[in-house]
């Protein structure tokens, strides 16, 4: 075989790895898609239950023998890939709404009560913060719901210790703060970023904090927390790893 042949060989099987690769990158593209799909269907259908729960606990119309109305049997419109038309809008059955029942009321009730305290740490913890320093307040209360040494609930965690004279986690639940009803443009903005966060939209702003406290204080606990980032009139705090807290705790610089 001459060097010509050679290289042209190469050539060949370098095509042809493209080629495989490029098929690869289209497969598994198709794969994502579908899945995003299927979990965005699921989302939609999950919403459109909270909605028509809320619908009818507002209303009142929920008794004790309730049965779903034959008008649940709904369809939702669809915007799907079409190869002629490029894309074509589609009316689709929610095939499992034909199951909403009363269950779901427990559901829907359940989760308006988790959003409200979210709402409520919001306004009363940083109701004059900017849209991202909200945010990160309700970041935090969802960083310790998820985090195994605090409550696996948003009430649960909000109101930690509001029992005792000193010890609760957020000031507004024993400083009486709570006692001033919610109220203006301020308490339906905090609804709005109680939804943005619950829905987990967005990245964690905060860098997994589960602490923070405003730059007018300087609190003992700090000490053995990793600051994350200051955000307006607050500074973020994280549990240390392993590594660190061998190493001693060291305090990241302001983003």
């Amino acid at each position: 075989m001459n060097l010509d042949e050679a290289r042209s060989q190469q050539k060949q099987v370098a095509t042809a790895l493209h080629m495989l690769a490029t098929l690869l990158l289209c497969a598994l593209t198709i794969l994502v898609l579908n899945l995003a799909s299927a979990r965005a269907r699921e989302q939609d259908e999950t919403l459109q239950w909270q909605r028509l729960a809320r619908h009818y606990l507002v209303r009142g119309d929920v008794g004790e023998s309730w049965e779903a109305p034959r008008a649940l049997r709904i369809a939702s419109i669809a915007l799907e890939a079409d190869r002629e038309m490029g894309a074509i809008l589609t009316a689709r059955s929610l095939d499992d709404l034909r199951t909403f029942d009363s269950s779901h009321f427990d559901t829907a009730a359940g989760l308006n009560a988790e959003i409200d305290c979210l709402a409520r740490a919001i306004y009363y913890e940083a109701r004059s913060e900017p849209f991202v320093g909200q945010l990160a307040v309700a970041q935090v209360v969802m960083n310790r719901v998820r985090h195994r040494s605090y409550p696996d609930s948003i009430c649960g965690v909000v109101f930690e210790g509001s029992e005792r004279h000193t010890g609760c986690q957020f000031t507004f639940t024993c400083d009486g703060s709570i006692m001033r009803e919610a109220r203006g443009r301020a308490w339906r903005r905090s609804q709005l970023v109680a939804q943005h966060a619950f829905m987990g939209f967005g990245r964690d702003v905060t860098r997994h904090a589960t602490h923070y406290h405003t730059v007018a204080v300087d609190p003992y606990w700090n000490d053995n927390l990793v600051r994350t980032r200051r955000i307006g009139t607050h500074i973020f705090y994280r549990f240390p790893t392993r590594r660190e807290r061998a190493a001693g705790v060291v305090r990241e610089r302001d983003a």
